[in-house]
């Protein structure tokens, strides 16, 4: 609780800049319009909402007006907020903590499909059982010394409590020790670092027959472990989930619009994804390893050997995927939530 407290003064300087952008009076009205349209959704469509959907849609409404300062009232509205992606599942019944929060059956059940993803190591469990042992702790650390490994927890999203291991470490319970991914050379060059840099595709896995793409964006990594926007270190860029080019310039956590990346000097827009075609082949078949999820969030790090899954998210951050164009008139909303004349 601590914590959340701790970023409750973000929020309030994010709300004070829209304050002194759009005046006082504007944001108030505005605020309350978002938090109205949202909720009056969920509530119509018989999702549980409550005082805390109020502040979770606050908070997200002041991480929208950080992102786009710019951003005009009715292209705010179709900024949807992560709780109508998480709706989805609610309405249907559906618990995607048990399909995907855990790391570990994740990429068990990836791998006997013949989903390629990266080299797993160790596992451990919440008291500090092994599950998966290809090496020992002890001989983890020795490679460790030579070559990256990762460790990241089985139960976390955000990029939170990933690291690189070294030779001090202790092994750690609910972890995760798998080998270091690199990305393809032109994505290395575009980003100027060699840490692990992602692209994320959000697929509505309408039907065995019906795959329909949402939104994609890489995230370019600029020397941070983790690649998440908020948390770590990147810069943002949508994507053409046709063709894979960057269709729009950057962003970076402060909202600034980026051209050129700082670290390497590369225009980002118009830039091509290498493999994208095999990408999206690696999208298809995932989705049809999870025909019980209806909306998949892909994190996938393509390589010179091709493209990797890192992971899947059921329901996921919707601010920076949706700064090309909002979702609110996407099939995956419009197909799950009746959208009636008082929303």
């Amino acid at each position: 609780m601590f914590n959340k407290l701790k970023k409750i003064p973000d929020y309030l300087i994010d709300l004070s800049k829209r304050s002194k952008t759009i005046g006082c009076g504007n944001m108030l009205r505005e605020l309350i319009r978002y938090n109205r349209f949202y909720y009056r959704l969920l509530k119509e469509n018989k999702v549980k909402v409550n005082l805390k959907t109020v502040v979770y849609h606050t908070a997200f409404y002041a991480k929208v007006v950080h992102l786009f300062p710019h951003i005009s009232t009715e292209e705010l509205l179709k900024i949807i907020p992560r709780s109508i992606t998480h709706g989805i599942y609610e309405k249907l019944n559906i618990n995607r903590r048990e399909i995907t929060y855990d790391k570990h059956k994740m990429y068990e059940r990836m791998t006997q499909n013949g989903i390629q993803v990266p080299e797993i190591y160790l596992v451990t469990d919440s008291k500090n059982n092994c599950l998966i042992e290809k090496k020992s702790f002890t001989e983890l650390l020795v490679v460790s010394t030579i070559q990256r490994m990762l460790a990241k927890p089985r139960f976390a999203n955000g990029g939170k409590g990933i690291h690189l291991l070294s030779s001090t470490d202790v092994l750690l319970p609910d972890y995760i020790y798998q080998a270091f991914v690199y990305n393809h050379k032109e994505i290395i060059e575009l980003q100027g670092s060699d840490f692990c840099g992602t692209v994320r595709y959000i697929v509505y896995n309408k039907s065995k027959e019906n795959q329909v793409p949402v939104a994609a964006s890489i995230q370019l990594n600029i020397g941070s472990i983790t690649d998440h926007m908020m948390h770590g270190g990147s810069i943002s860029a949508s994507v053409d989930v046709k063709t894979g080019r960057l269709s729009t310039v950057g962003i970076d956590k402060t909202g600034k619009s980026i051209e050129k990346n700082p670290i390497s000097g590369k225009t980002l827009f118009n830039f091509q994804i290498p493999m994208w075609d095999k990408a999206l082949q690696l999208i298809e078949k995932t989705c049809l390893v999870y025909p019980e999820l209806p909306l998949i969030a892909f994190d996938i790090a393509i390589t010179d050997k091709g493209p990797i899954l890192l992971e899947i998210n059921a329901g996921c951050g919707t601010v920076a995927a949706q700064f090309d164009k909002g979702w609110l008139e996407h099939p995956f909303v419009t197909d799950n939530y009746r959208m009636s004349q008082n929303t």
